[in-house]
């Protein structure tokens, strides 16, 4: 079972930041629980860097030991993490891809895997997106674009969820933007296929028009693990809805601590 001393390390889609988790961390922590949000390279407080996976996995397994890059954030849940267990890691969207890559990298650090809004589309019109992206960054400038992202988006109506993420992508320099958005969209080339040998769910929201249901599935076939859905949510489940994405993760995490078979 989920104790206090089983941390939750939360990294954010992409566009977003830290913040982004603020209404789900009020129903994940409601027991509790040691939570931990960080931004990735390029995003929040982080804004000034460069944006990889490299780093992001970095960060990621700072946050996983208790480093200064990640312990002195406000989205503490309460008190210090205990670092001396593995951690179960939930990563959306771009946090996804580098939920995987910290997972593969360092499965000693990760005591389960959940992947959000993943994997992304293939094919043409996906590689035509950073493109596109590039092109409508220049023509509209970050605040329009941000916006028409999230009206395209996110289908919570709460205007404090859409503004988080509108507000964290407006500020991300266009060139993260398009850096993390070609490393999502080439996850392969960052991760490697089979069973990752630990706990893992891929969670998909259940009006989610950028992720297939088939593709979700299949990943989640592919590493060994399974698939669930948040009723009502679409790409960004956890700000779509909070309460039932918490409660995802919750049964999820409450569950068996045996990883599956290879």
């Amino acid at each position: 079972m989920t104790t206090r001393a089983n941390p939750l390390l939360l990294l954010h889609t992409w566009g977003g930041d830290a913040a982004t988790w603020g209404p789900a961390l009020r129903h994940l922590g409601a027991d509790g629980r040691l939570l931990k949000a960080i931004d990735l390279p390029g995003h929040g407080a982080r804004a000034t860097e460069p944006f990889t996976v490299d780093g992001s996995v970095d960060g990621a397994v700072s946050a996983c030991a208790g480093g200064s890059a990640s312990m002195d954030g406000p989205l503490d849940a309460a008190g210090p993490v205990d670092v001396t267990v593995p951690v179960d890691v939930v990563g959306s969207g771009l946090g996804a891809l580098v939920a995987l890559a910290l997972a593969q990298r360092h499965p000693d650090r990760v005591r389960s895997l959940t992947l959000v809004g993943f994997p992304p589309a293939a094919g043409a019109e996906a590689a035509r997106r950073p493109a596109d992206t590039r092109a409508a960054l220049t023509r509209d400038g970050a605040a329009l674009f941000a916006g028409n992202y999230v009206d395209s988006t996110l289908l919570s109506a709460d205007p404090g969820h859409r503004d988080l993420l509108r507000r964290a992508m407006a500020g991300t320099r266009p060139e993260v933007l398009i850096d993390s958005l070609r490393a999502t969209l080439d996850w392969t080339a960052h991760t490697r296929p089979g069973p990752l040998g630990l706990p893992c769910q891929v969670l998909r929201g259940a009006r989610d028009h950028r992720v297939p249901a088939a593709a979700a599935d299949a990943l989640a076939e592919r590493l060994g693990g399974a698939c669930a859905v948040v009723p009502g949510a679409g790409h960004v489940a956890y700000l779509d809805e909070p309460e039932a994405f918490a409660a995802a993760l919750t049964s999820f995490h409450s569950g068996p601590r045996t990883a599956p078979a290879d």
